[in-house]
């Protein structure tokens, strides 16, 4: 009889505290950096919040990205907890993605694990050899100079992102409770993200020396998201954590995806091993990448045209960019090798009509003119000759 009081009373009390609740529900405050092995060890017990009916996100429509092969990453990744964390909010919110994880081997077993996939996810870059980091930063390289597309997720250790060497920075750090302002609110990255939003989750601010990276998001002046364009493709750094479903970060994270998903025409091409590729079968390749809408209107239904006079030129030429719609347009000059040599339109909103830009004076050689206005990219081949 006393055992079967006792025990009643026991089931009182754990009901009891079951009930209570102390501090806001929704709080995902922790008292210590989500980058140590102690916060490992609880963020695996923690529970998902429960989130108020106002800002529960719901999935949107997958078809733009059905069939879109992305590749994790891993190598480097702070711990498989984390890359687990990320490939189950992109299944989650992009439930048509088909993901192929990549842990450990050569710059070839990577080569050969990079044909047919469309985007590369860098889950949080910490450790790893410098070497063998090096290797692969190579490859992926390759890789975008042929139209593919990679990001990186946020790290505290920006050494891991200057190892890769797809951009350039100075310094990195991580912060919380600092509220980041969005500077392209337009940009379909930022699709439904509010000008300033605050994260629970940390968020991994970047000084970031290369002048072709694009900044849409920022922490105090610093980047906290932006890309790159780098040949055919993208180079993207989300700036953010990814232990927690917060809504905004994952929007910002399903954003990316779709805008990177490329169209049946713009798969990357097969990527060749490094080794066995001279300079002049990669300019060739890259040409032929480079130009899948170079020559007429692309398969979709045309949003803008582009016009370059005299071409080749002989120390000046004229873009003319003729808009059919209001868009977000992006304008940029490269050189053979993919490497930009002139911004002439930071990504903006234009209204409908003809916008008229110079060429630069740039050294003799082959050039290509890249117009982005929406989902549509367009390339034009442009020849500067020397001076006679």
């Amino acid at each position: 009889m006393l055992r079967a009081a006792s025990f009643a009373v026991l089931m009182a009390g754990l009901l009891s505290l079951a009930a209570y609740q102390s501090g806001d529900p929704i709080s995902l405050e922790r008292p210590f950096p989500v980058n140590n092995t102690l916060a490992h060890i609880f963020l695996d017990w923690e529970t998902t919040p429960v989130l108020p009916k106002d800002v529960v996100e719901c999935s949107r429509s997958a078809d733009s990205v059905q069939g879109v092969n992305v590749l994790m990453l891993n190598y480097s990744a702070y711990d498989s907890a984390y890359a687990g964390k990320v490939k189950d909010l992109i299944q989650k919110r992009l439930p048509g993605v088909l993901i192929t994880e990549f842990w450990k081997g050569s710059g070839k077993d990577l080569t050969a694990a990079l044909n047919g996939q469309s985007v590369v996810v860098v889950t949080y870059p910490a450790t790893g050899s410098t070497g063998q980091i090096r290797a692969y930063g190579r490859v992926l390289a390759n890789y975008v100079q042929k139209g593919g597309a990679v990001v990186f997720s946020g790290t505290d250790q920006f050494g891991m992102l200057q190892q890769y060497g797809l951009f350039d920075l100075d310094f990195g750090y991580f912060c919380t409770d600092l509220a980041l302002h969005t500077k392209a609110p337009e940009h379909p990255i930022l699709q439904d993200i509010p000008a300033d939003f605050a994260l629970q989750n940390y968020a991994y601010p970047l000084d970031v020396a290369d002048p072709n990276f694009v900044v849409l998001s920022e922490v105090r002046g610093y980047p906290a998201l932006g890309y790159k364009s780098m040949g055919a493709g993208k180079i993207v750094y989300i700036g953010l954590e990814y232990y927690y479903d917060e809504p905004v970060s994952t929007r910002i994270l399903e954003n990316t995806l779709r805008w990177l998903a490329p169209s049946e025409t713009q798969v990357p091409a097969p990527v060749q091993p490094e080794a066995n590729l001279t300079w002049a079968n990669r300019s060739a390749n890259r040409t032929e990448e480079r130009l899948f809408a170079g020559s007429g209107k692309p398969a979709l239904e045309s949003t803008f045209d582009l016009k370059i006079y005299p071409n080749p030129y002989f120390e000046k030429a004229t873009l003319d960019v003729n808009l059919e719609t209001t868009a977000p347009v992006s304008v940029e000059m490269t050189d053979e090798s993919g490497v930009t040599v002139a911004v002439l339109l930071p990504f903006r909103v234009l209204n409908e009509g003809l916008y008229r830009f110079d060429l630069p004076n740039v050294p003799s050689g082959v050039y290509f003119v890249k117009c982005q206005a929406g989902p549509q990219t367009t390339v034009r081949k442009v020849v500067k000759v020397a001076a006679q």
